[in-house]
């Protein structure tokens, strides 16, 4: 797990000495440690206002058509990632022969409903593997960069082709720290997102380009480090990665340490995403996961960031909507944090202890607001008076009861 290391014996001789010197100091909102004011925002995030594509979605099932698929989420997100729905492996069976149909239908479903598309240029087919029985991602071969790269090339260019324009974002691979995932030298993924790039460029140079995306693990971290030492990065617009965590807070490590992998090779000014990750269904606290994990990210510079997944990605992973009980506690909590965020302002973010926090905003609405939580545990938190209500993840609003509010994992909203 990621994270930052803490002064705690400092600390807890300060909040012992307080606790003994002001009577219920501990209800208070005291800073912690004698934190800035932004202690916890980048800078350039301060005051800016959040965009509706700071809401991702993977949704595994986008373009099918039988009975048991999930209907399209009853949730709005600005984009999708194609990632568990669609593979070069399952449109090019053949050399020369492509099925676009489940292709089509995917673009066709994106545009219905207006959301654009972050598509992953991956998986070899086993007739062009290098490997013919690499290790299986899905199929035998899949994990195992082409023979020749000559087909890829073709692959690339056929896909770029027929999505005339449709798909703006293209990332390369999934995870390729992970030999389930990606077989292959670093030296040979270099190359194949420089032809991607150069070819998708050479289409239509306003499309976008993502690195292949490694989670914030040892493995991922030396991964990118070799491939932005091999020139890889100069041939993406966007740098990707996942953010899964044991804890949302653990994210806040992760962007800083590939801030700095970015930073050693002059790639400070590529945006970040984070175009994959998300909580097991069986989390005890799977909504309030979702609600920090978006608000940290922002706060931390990541300008999108893609769930996984709605109707639940392998054993239930990320799982926002259920066929027998429809929309989940983890999809209303997206639905109402994304209500929180968007078109609203971040003035504030700071850790008023080493477990409690606090994100002040301006709302799209015009009035303020304050967004509190802790990692663990409940306390009792002093309201400013100007904050009269709150509302809960699940969308429900109640008054604040004698100047005070209960805190947990699960953010809750205050409101003038």
């Amino acid at each position: 797990m990621a994270g930052k290391a803490r002064d705690w014996g400092h600390r807890a001789l300060i909040a012992l000495i307080l606790s003994a010197v002001v009577p219920l100091a501990h209800k208070w909102p005291l800073q912690w440690g004698g934190a800035s004011a932004n202690d916890a925002l980048n800078a350039s995030r301060e005051n800016v206002v959040i965009p509706p594509t700071l809401f991702g979605m993977t949704i595994n099932a986008i373009g099918q058509s039988q009975p048991q698929s999930p209907p399209w989420p009853e949730l709005k997100f600005d984009g999708v990632r194609l990632w568990g729905a669609i593979y070069w492996a399952q449109v090019n069976p053949a050399p020369g022969i492509y099925n676009w149909a489940r292709f089509d239908a995917i673009l066709a479903a994106a545009e219905r409903e207006h959301v654009d598309i972050v598509l992953n240029l991956a998986y070899t087919p086993r007739w062009a593997a290098s490997v013919k029985d690499a290790p299986p991602a899905f199929t035998p071969g899949a994990s195992s960069p082409p023979g020749d790269l000559a087909s890829w090339d073709d692959w690339v260019r056929a896909a770029v082709t027929r999505a005339a324009g449709r798909i703006k974002y293209w990332e390369i691979w999934n995870e390729p720290e992970d030999p389930k995932y990606y077989s292959g030298d670093i030296a040979t993924m270099v190359q194949m997102q420089k032809r991607a790039y150069q070819i998708i460029k050479a289409s239509d140079p306003g499309l976008m380009v993502l690195t292949p995306p490694s989670n914030g693990t040892p493995d991922g971290y030396r991964w990118q480090q070799a491939f932005m030492a091999q020139g890889g990065g100069q041939y993406a617009d966007i740098f990707a990665f996942h953010g899964y965590t044991s804890e949302p807070e653990a994210v806040i490590g992760i962007i800083a340490r590939f801030r700095q992998i970015l930073a050693a090779h002059d790639l400070s000014a590529k945006p970040i995403w984070d175009t994959e990750a998300g909580w097991s269904s069986y989390e005890d606290n799977p909504d309030g996961c979702l609600a920090r994990a978006y608000i940290l990210k922002w706060i931390n510079g990541v300008d999108r960031f893609y769930w996984y997944e709605f109707a639940g990605g392998g054993s239930d992973f990320g799982k926002l909507w259920d066929p027998a009980r429809g929309l989940l506690p983890g999809g209303v909590a997206y639905r109402t944090v994304q209500s929180w965020l968007v078109g609203a302002r971040i003035v504030t973010a700071i850790r008023t202890s080493p477990s409690t926090w606090r994100v002040a905003l301006h709302m799209q609405d015009g009035r303020d607001g304050l967004i509190l939580w802790t990692t663990k545990g409940r306390s009792v938190y002093r309201v400013d008076p100007r904050f009269s209500r709150y509302q809960g993840l699940d969308g429900g609003e109640g008054p604040v009861a004698n100047g005070e509010v209960e805190i947990s994992p699960k953010p809750i909203l205050l409101l003038e």
